[in-house]
């Protein structure tokens, strides 16, 4: 049994893991900035303030970061951009330095992105050793995962490199088919832009795997890949709703401004090597999974 503090843990993806990681028999704590009940496995911490409950460090030996504001919840200012990159990457380096000294921890787990290799080549499907692209996401990726490998010289670091996560309780997923819900969903752009994606108890097990088979270095987590054409097809047909006709690039441009560049733009990834490991995914079928969530 591990002792896990999860940073970013009260978030759909961190609430849903430290179940997981519960039931498989770990201790697990989740640091907030509200913890208002430490009996229900809260502790408290800032990373703006740099402040840290000590408890969260004591005898620790896991440490899962799972910091960084959603990528698509906001148009991308000057300022937005400054948040996501503070975000993930500050948050990481103030990890480093409260961690630094620990004498216990031995596994660092950082989430990343999956989609940070570029555009120029929409045709092929990346693996963890391709270079990342040049673009903004691709950019606050290379650093986020930069300020990760600090935690080298100290223990064991994996990367987490996390697809669309597809989930009953919210995220991407429940954004793309709130239009459709509503009668008024439609494919963005050509449609033929890439979306790799997971459903969400895989992940799970993706990073509990990594865990328990001490697994260092970067892993995607995504079951495969699918177009915004195909998942917005499926969803609509699965709700049982019609869609209206694809919305335009250049509209898609003047409606979220930089923040467009994820939206019609995408990338395939691959996922041999996590399988190379031993690793099996139990929700492998888009089709299935979409039917699981919305059926």
């Amino acid at each position: 049994m591990e002792r896990i503090v999860i940073a970013g843990g009260s978030g759909l993806i961190g609430t849903g893991l430290a179940d997981h990681l519960r039931k498989a028999g770990h201790e697990v704590w989740i640091l907030t900035r509200k913890a208002t009940d430490p009996n229900r496995f809260f502790l408290n911490w800032d990373p703006v303030t740099k402040t840290i409950d000590p408890l969260a460090i004591e005898k620790t030996t896991v440490l899962i970061n799972l910091c960084g504001a959603e990528l698509a919840a906001k148009r991308w200012t000057k300022s937005r951009i400054n948040e996501l990159y503070d975000s993930r990457v500050n948050t990481t380096r103030f990890l480093f330095e409260v961690y630094k000294e620990s004498a216990h921890l031995k596994h660092f787990v950082s989430a990343s992105g999956a989609v940070a290799y570029g555009f120029d080549h929409p045709e092929k499907t990346y693996r963890e050793s391709d270079s990342f692209g040049d673009d903004i996401i691709a950019d606050i990726t290379r650093k986020w995962e930069k300020a990760a490998d600090q935690f080298e010289s100290i223990c064991l670091v994996s990367k987490i490199r996390i697809a669309v996560v597809l989930s009953e309780s919210g995220g991407a997923l429940q954004k793309l088919a709130d239009p459709v819900k509503k009668g008024f969903g439609a494919v963005l752009a050509s449609g033929e832009q890439a979306i790799p994606w997971i459903y969400c108890e895989d992940l799970y097990s993706i990073i509990e795997f990594v865990i328990v088979n001490k697994l260092p270095g970067a892993y995607h987590a995504s079951a495969g890949n699918t177009t915004n054409k195909e998942l917005t097809k499926l969803i609509a047909k699965v709700l049982k709703k019609r869609l209206l006709p694809a919305v335009p690039k250049f509209i898609v441009r003047l409606l979220f401004g930089k923040m467009a560049v994820m939206l019609i733009y995408g990338n395939k990834v691959s996922n041999e090597k996590i399988h190379s490991e031993g690793f099996s995914f139990r929700h492998g079928n888009l089709n299935s999974t979409i039917q699981r969530i919305f059926g």
